[in-house]
């Protein structure tokens, strides 16, 4: 299609462009951005629309730009890495809970999930240059795509699995045991078999792979989140999730997630690149309507 010709195109120029960028550069992309979303509006409006339900609030015009901003920001950034030195990527991470990443490394191993909040590519980055191989997953978005933002990841030291690789539960369970730092992004169901959970009194699924992952390596999970600074980026690391048996534990250490997600998003809300749609209109429930539908089984 054109369209993914143009992507392709975009995309390549972009990685030569990308590190000459500063930041003024950046913040005026991101005013092009915002003027394009506006016209377009239908990403701004689901952007809009998520904001509303995790804020409670309406989200005014000055988040908005905020939020866009944020996201071309991180798009630049992921185009850059590759050309940024091991102290110029080491030097814009700050850690927060760092010792329960270190322990589990030094001890089971670790399967940290992460939403689209700030930049997990940095964060993998980070993580890489410490010591701590990454093995992830992304959306395979067609076979060339997948092939170049594999390639940005592989020169970062990560190792990618495609989203739809019907072996992917597999190479993550060996990556683990190769000791290797599993890291996923958890606040999409791409695949639609999630499980049910809650945020922000709505009930949403979310991917059952970082629990699955944890429970059967004996890895210990963790949730971790980036939120930006003008110069670099905080990433949070959670207290570890503890393991619980059955579809219900599955569930129950999904919940931890998410709620370690919900209020990250709240202190840095646009940060959070969530502009595809993530809440069911019509799934409004309390914490136990998650609860219902677990049922005694096994890992499935």
């Amino acid at each position: 299609m054109i369209r993914d010709w143009i992507n392709r195109q975009i995309f390549a120029l972009g990685r030569h462009v990308a590190p000459r960028l500063g930041p003024a550069a950046v913040r005026g992309l991101g005013r092009a951005a915002y003027f394009g979303a506006r016209l377009d509006h239908t990403h701004l409006e689901t952007y809009r629309h998520n904001l509303r339900i995790v804020l409670g609030r309406e989200p005014d015009e000055t988040l908005l730009r905020a939020g866009i901003a944020s996201w071309v920001r991180t798009y630049v950034e992921v185009l850059a890495l590759p050309a940024w030195s091991r102290d110029e990527v080491l030097d814009r991470v700050v850690t927060v809970g760092e010792r329960h990443f270190r322990g589990a490394m030094a001890g089971p191993g670790a399967v940290v999930a992460l939403p689209h909040l700030g930049n997990w590519d940095l964060a993998g980055a980070w993580a890489c240059l410490s010591g701590f191989p990454v093995t992830t997953v992304a959306e395979n978005l067609g076979p060339r795509e997948f092939a170049a933002f594999s390639a940005i990841r592989g020169r970062l030291g990560m190792e990618v699995v495609a989203h739809d690789d019907p072996g992917a539960l597999g190479e993550l369970v060996g990556a683990v045991r190769r000791g290797r730092l599993v890291c996923l992004l958890s606040d999409r169901d791409l695949a639609g078999t999630g499980l049910p959970v809650r945020f922000a009194d709505r009930i949403v699924t979310m991917p059952s792979g970082p629990a699955l992952v944890a429970r059967r390596t004996g890895a210990t999970l963790l949730a971790a989140a980036g939120r930006y600074t003008d110069d670099g980026m905080v990433l949070e690391i959670s207290a570890p999730i503890s393991a619980r048996p059955g579809r219900a534990g599955l569930i129950a250490m999904t919940q931890d997630i998410a709620d370690f997600f919900l209020d990250q998003v709240r202190r840095a809300p646009a940060d959070w690149h969530m502009l595809q749609p993530f809440f069911d209109p019509g799934a409004v429930g309390r914490r136990g309507t998650a609860a219902t539908a677990a049922r005694p089984a096994g890992d499935g």
